[in-house]
């Protein structure tokens, strides 16, 4: 059985694999998750007739996203690693989005967008659609910035998806060579998550509870630029 936590986007996911068939429960943005993780967690096992000693393995979304959510969920999931003794699937949330991509071309990359809030956004470029590789890199850039470099790509088309549709609003009208698709919670697909969990987890990619972390972006940004 997988247990899937996701607190990076506008609402919490909470998600549990068992038997092929997934039970989800969302937990509203307003919510004080440091509150309701646990027992929302609980009242989840409850309806399907489980304990939670029945876990066996754990897929977390490691950010970027809320803070403060991926922290406590963080905390969490350290917690619930250490005392079931159960490996973690640590997914971030590009990987998130670009498994719940809608029907795209896939000879084309694709860019994901996500609101870094203060006017800027993290992005990353999955050409080829490698989405797990382990050279991928992450990057951090003002809204201009980040609109200039659009432009400037020699594609002949590029899927674009973006968490929320206030990205890149306030400025001019995209190249026409870029479909945008903007989604978030509500079109996260987790079939695709859990066989993807499924996948790194029967290849061996998977973290103790010592291992796992948040993606810091800014922090791995502030760093290079010192270097």
């Amino acid at each position: 059985m997988i247990l899937y936590i996701d607190t990076a986007f506008d609402k919490t996911i909470l998600a549990i694999k068992k038997d092929g068939k997934i039970f989800e429960e969302k937990i509203n943005e307003n919510a004080n998750i440091s509150q309701i993780l646990v027992q929302k967690t609980d009242d989840l096992l409850k309806k399907i007739g489980i304990k939670k000693t029945d876990i066996k393995l754990i897929g977390f979304n490691k950010g970027p996203g809320n803070f403060t959510s991926l922290r406590v969920a963080l905390a969490y999931v350290k917690a619930i690693g250490y005392y079931l003794n159960i490996p973690i699937v640590a997914l971030n949330s590009f990987q998130i989005l670009a498994l719940s991509k809608p029907d795209m071309d896939d000879n084309y990359p694709m860019i994901i967008a996500i609101d870094a809030r203060m006017d800027e956004i993290y992005w990353t470029n999955y050409e080829g659609n490698e989405i797990f590789s382990d050279k991928q890199s992450y990057e951090l850039s003002s809204c201009n910035t980040f609109y200039k470099k659009l432009t400037k790509l020699k594609y002949k088309k590029i899927n674009l998806i973006k968490n929320k549709s206030e990205i890149l609003s306030d400025n001019n009208k995209l190249p026409s060579l870029i479909s945008a698709s903007v989604f978030n919670s509500k079109g996260i697909n987790l079939d695709e998550i859990f066989f993807s969990i499924e996948t790194l987890f029967a290849n061996n990619f998977v973290n103790t509870a010592d291992e796992v972390n948040l993606l810091y972006i800014r922090d791995n940004v502030a760093q290079k630029k010192h270097e």
